[in-house]
């Protein structure tokens, strides 16, 4: 049976168990089964942070983190980004992968399962920063910057604006997400430099695509934030999750860096904490917001 916990009085999905289908993978937030040639993708109600799930789940997460990753997949998809995604529509998922199991569990997983095309992961992370925050600045000061050299609109301080943006930084897929220069990322997948260059520029092409969309028309900024890319039938496509809560920081800002931020001033930095249920919930309400800001209809 799935496990769920009641977090201030509402029911959260901590975890999924699904007999009747092949598990593939489990991340620290997600729990993916493979049906076939597609991936049945379902966002629980975990945090992490720091590399370390915490211990109490954050209301609806899941359903926020599907809602804003479908949100911008299909942007994406209408603008001519190729992507994993097929469908967000639990009706849909069971027309079209035929497992009439999935009814069963509706109540507990609809609005937080999409369905998407089974591709071989890239082992890096594409991050592009527009403005420089966290172990960006960290680098700057420390002169550990290993990228491309940038140019900055002021003083070196948090939230300073990246002229030449975005700048592509990004790291490997271990657990503590190494940052790798291009020449390492190269290596990574396969000493294929034309591959390297290719998740260069469209991670950069999508970055500006997004934040340019999230400015004009949704009225917050994009600051940095990952993406993954994965091959299918030789095509480079976008996979896992597209700007959300939880990969993406915004202006203003409402992501995992508020949560971040709060267990650092609790001294709660890289452990699994017991999170209290009104910070549960000040977490549940940013998601929320996020994804109103985004015109998304939330069930």
């Amino acid at each position: 049976m799935n496990k769920t916990v009641v977090v201030a009085g509402h029911k959260t999905l901590i975890s999924t168990d699904l007999p009747f289908l092949t598990p593939f993978k489990k991340g620290k937030v997600r729990e993916v089964y493979e049906i076939g040639e597609h991936l049945l993708i379902i966002a629980t109600d975990r945090i992490s942070a720091f590399d370390v799930v915490m211990d109490t789940p954050i209301p609806k997460k899941g359903v926020y983190l599907t809602a804003q990753s479908s949100y911008w997949f299909k942007e994406l998809e209408k603008a001519g980004y190729p992507t994993h995604f097929v469908t967000d529509d639990f009706d849909e998922i069971v027309k079209i992968t035929g497992i009439t199991e999935l009814n069963s569990v509706k109540d507990d997983l609809d609005g937080r399962v999409m369905l998407g095309k089974k591709a071989a992961a890239l082992p890096i992370e594409a991050i592009c920063r527009f403005r420089i925050f966290g172990s960006a600045l960290s680098a700057l000061k420390n002169s550990t910057w290993i990228w491309e050299p940038i140019t900055l609109e002021g003083e070196l301080e948090p939230g300073v604006k990246i002229v030449n943006g975005p700048a592509f930084t990004p790291t490997d897929k271990s657990e503590t997400d190494e940052k790798i220069t291009f020449e390492q990322m190269t290596e990574l997948v396969g000493n294929d430099k034309n591959l390297a260059l290719q998740v260069k520029e469209l991670s950069v092409g999508i970055f500006q695509f997004a934040n340019k969309k999230a400015i004009a028309e949704l009225g917050f900024e994009i600051a940095d934030g990952k993406v993954e890319y994965g091959i299918l039938n030789d095509e480079l496509i976008l996979i896992d999750e597209t700007f959300t809560s939880d990969s993406t920081r915004f202006m203003p800002d409402k992501s995992k860096e508020v949560f971040r931020q709060w267990l650092i001033s609790n001294g709660l930095k890289g452990k699994a904490a017991t999170i209290p249920d009104d910070v549960a919930m000040e977490v549940s309400k940013l998601y929320r917001e996020q994804c109103q800001s985004m015109g998304i209809t939330l069930k």
